[in-house]
């Protein structure tokens, strides 16, 4: 018998690590409403790490790599692997078929490694600047769900480059499910800004920096991975999504940073 938490829960256990209820027969109509807000639990592992880390090592980097730590074995190992995969295929000077073949090699190759060198090294210093600042927790809170939110943004610039495979199964995607989306799962992140911040000027600027910033790399991370899928394979594959998460988490990241270094300095 079906439930009206098969749609979540169809969407939690294909990106979560941790074992999930799942129904027998997979929903993923409303994937582009519930992708977004799998960010939730991924950013409160990612605030436990860091929680954990502080409490252990404070005063260092380890607490950023144990918010990394976290995460990634709670959910984004699965997407880190659809940018490595995406890097090796991509970057090969080979035809589209030939590239979907690679894609499809269980081997991680030399492009592959140091894509997802760059990205974790990248989120790893990111977060160790930001480390000690107030609005830490909304960021942390805030970036998982951006870059769930590009990856629901390459099935709507994109079609699939296959007819079978986790690709072709995220279709029917609509632009208002996609932004509501975005909203509820930053919800927890506009609660963190609300309770970090002092007066009521800052407490706004916050949350219209947080989802401006959300939005602005999953835009950024989606369309472009979507555009590089298209000119590369002919079309996204279930890969991409992992690649757009990745690269819209990292991009938010590198935003919050500069929005910090900014007003630090002003």
């Amino acid at each position: 018998m079906s439930s009206p938490l098969d749609p979540f829960l169809s969407v939690l256990s294909l990106t979560c690590r941790v074992r999930v209820p799942a129904p027998s027969e997979p929903d993923y109509g409303s994937a582009d409403f519930y992708l977004p807000l799998i960010g939730i639990p991924a950013g409160l592992a990612a605030l436990g790490g860091w929680g954990l880390g502080t409490l252990l090592f404070p005063g260092s980097w380890l607490p950023a790599l144990s918010a990394l730590a976290a995460q990634y074995l709670a959910f984004n190992l699965f997407h880190l692997d659809g940018l490595a995969d995406s890097a090796d295929a991509g970057l090969t000077l080979a035809g589209p078929e030939r590239r979907l073949e690679i894609l499809k090699d269980p081997r991680v190759g030399v492009y592959g490694l140091f894509a997802a060198f760059l990205v974790l090294a990248a989120r790893a210093a990111a977060l160790a600047a930001l480390g000690g600042r107030p609005g830490l927790p909304a960021v942390l809170l805030a970036a998982p769900v951006a870059g769930r939110f590009a990856a629901v943004l390459v099935p709507l610039a994109a079609k699939p480059a296959r007819s079978e495979g986790l690709g072709s199964l995220m279709r029917d995607f609509r632009p208002p499910a996609a932004a509501a989306g975005l909203l509820a799962g930053l919800a927890p992140a506009f609660l963190a800004v609300l309770a970090g911040l002092p007066d009521e000027g800052s407490v706004l600027a916050g949350i219209l920096g947080t989802g401006t910033g959300a939005l602005a790399a999953g835009l950024a991370a989606g369309l472009g991975t979507a555009f590089f899928y298209r000119r590369r394979f002919g079309g996204f594959t279930g890969d991409a999504l992992g690649a757009a998460v990745e690269l819209g988490e990292l991009t938010f990241l590198l935003g919050a940073c500069a929005a910090a270094g900014a007003a630090g300095g002003a």
